[in-house]
């Protein structure tokens, strides 16, 4: 017998929307499925309101309720989360923002997807809208990242795949645990090991949900997307890119630490590259870089990285 398709939810505070997500959970066309939700130490009252849908469906399962290990942010929340379903042999795992709205099909279109294909990964478009779940002007949809191919070179400096969009096997959610402290979020991380050993990514254009747009918004507003917010970012808040991008760089450092057997072998060699030039001085990376194609999706945001890498080479933040 197959096993369900696992969804996992990471929630923290998320009482004026969650209830509206774990509906439209509920209301899928597909009903083979478990949702895992961890809870990272909310003081409103979305425990209570999670409480209530574990006594309304048998599906929905609350997790480490009473652990000691919360306040560590999304990132680590979705790792625990991925552990549990990567122990119960999950082959399908989907990742699930508290604040969001699923259309009725997701499940079904990507479990179908991922099947058709024989992918290791799928993910899906996305619509952007407000607060009340009113779609968003097409003006603001097109304000988005493109939908990249994740090749390993590009994803080593900008993720493009959502982790509200994705489903992946159970073997890659192995081949991703654990989600490194460093690692800048849980669906950076994961794509950065899909991409970089090389396993099979589908992308479906067709939109499968609405990402909602509010104040609280962690990760993935559209305001991060529009030009004049990034030109302010880099002239007024260059620190923190530059924080950032050391992030990154270690994030970078632990994939090789605990994936280099696993990588490709032309990515191994690029990463290792990478690192290498990182430790030199800062027109070492930036000519590295260059010479191997590895940039960012516009000519105005490489320019911003190789100006961020050439601050931060040199600063002995990755150890090879």
């Amino acid at each position: 017998m197959d096993s369900p398709v696992y969804i996992v939810l990471a929630s923290y505070n998320g009482a004026n929307y969650i209830e509206t997500q774990l509906d439209s959970i509920i209301n899928q066309t597909y009903t083979d499925w478990k949702l895992l939700i961890r809870d990272d130490g909310s003081t409103d009252a979305t425990i209570n309101i999670i409480k209530k849908y574990v006594q309304k469906d048998s599906r929905i399962e609350l997790i480490d309720e009473n652990s000691i290990l919360k306040g560590n942010g999304a990132g680590q929340n979705f790792g625990a989360l991925l552990s549990v379903a990567a122990s119960r042999d999950a082959t399908m795992i989907m990742f699930c923002d508290q604040d969001d709205f699923w259309f009725p099909i997701k499940v079904e279109t990507m479990r179908s997807a991922m099947v058709t294909t024989k992918s290791a990964m799928v993910y899906s478009n996305f619509l952007y809208s407000d607060e009340h779940l009113n779609e968003l002007p097409d003006v603001v949809q097109k304000a988005k990242s493109p939908y990249l191919f994740p090749f390993f070179k590009t994803t080593m400096v900008q993720n493009h795949v959502y982790g509200c969009t994705m489903m992946i096997s159970g073997d890659l959610a192995k081949l991703c645990l654990p989600i490194p402290q460093v690692a800048e979020n849980h669906d950076y991380w994961i794509a950065l090991v899909a991409s970089g050993v090389d396993v099979k990514i589908h992308h479906l254009s067709k939109p499968l949900m609405h990402y909602r747009q509010h104040a609280n918004n962690v990760t993935g507003n559209v305001k991060d997307h529009q030009k004049l917010n990034r030109i302010n970012r880099f002239l007024f808040s260059f620190d923190h890119l530059r924080q950032v991008q050391v992030k990154k760089n270690l994030m970078l450092g632990a994939l090789y630490e605990q994936l280099g057997a696993h990588l490709k072998p032309d990515n191994k060699i690029l990463l290792m590259g990478y690192l290498d030039a990182l430790n030199k001085h800062s027109l070492s990376i930036v000519s590295y870089c260059i010479k191997h194609g590895i940039k960012r999706q516009s000519f105005v945001s490489t320019i911003v990285l190789y100006v961020l890498l050439s601050n931060v080479s040199q600063s002995k933040t990755v150890k090879r």
